[in-house]
């Protein structure tokens, strides 16, 4: 673990769960209410979307984070991460798009830098710019039902690969499979049907 990483998780205890929010659905308020600070909340929308609307949406659900210290992280937003206090930022190196806006070792510094990994070419690639990775999916989803999922033997060797990173899982947990989650070097998952089962 760098010195940069250290200093950050001075502040902060990293949960071991968290919820992935899309602030476009409308049971994501009700999921976030009824969390307590043992669950983050990652803001994000695999679909394209105005920058206006998603700020929009997700500034009532900030607003709860903030009153009961749950910790956030806001997609590919220096500006919206800055403004809101957030805890991290989720990145989308196949847009680069926090690459154009600013000097990219000032956000490292600043936040946690957050990504979703899906093989071992793009961990090898992005794995030294991120502090948290989320390896997806390692199930079948709902929302991807054409991907594969990576199962939990692939999972673990990327947990390996990656361990001096916090590995979580990502996609398709739920009550039934969590079970077989377990591995010195994953700190948790995250999720959304979980949430709403």
């Amino acid at each position: 673990m760098d010195h940069r990483l250290r200093y950050k998780l001075k502040k902060i205890n990293i949960p071991e769960e968290w919820f992935f929010c899309n602030p476009f659905e409308k049971y994501s308020k009700k999921i976030v209410c009824s969390l307590t600070c043992k669950t983050g909340v990652i803001f994000f929308s695999e679909k394209p979307f105005k920058k206006k609307e998603f700020i929009k949406n997700i500034e009532p659900l900030v607003q709860i984070c903030r009153k009961n210290r749950i910790i956030f992280i806001i997609q590919s937003s220096f500006f919206w991460a800055s403004k809101y206090n957030a805890n991290g930022i989720l990145i989308d190196f196949k847009n680069k798009i926090l690459s154009n806006m600013v000097n990219f070792n000032l956000i490292k510094e600043k936040f946690l830098l957050v990504a979703k990994i899906h093989n071992f070419k793009e961990a090898k690639r992005f794995a030294k710019d991120i502090d948290i990775v989320f390896i997806s999916n390692v199930f079948k989803t709902k929302s991807h039902p054409e991907r594969e999922g990576l199962g939990t033997k692939k999972l673990f060797e990327l947990c390996v690969f990656l361990k001096n990173k916090f590995n979580f899982a990502l996609g398709g947990i739920n009550k039934k499979n969590i079970s077989h989650l377990k591995n010195k070097d994953l700190k948790g998952f995250g999720a959304i049907s979980y949430f709403r089962e």
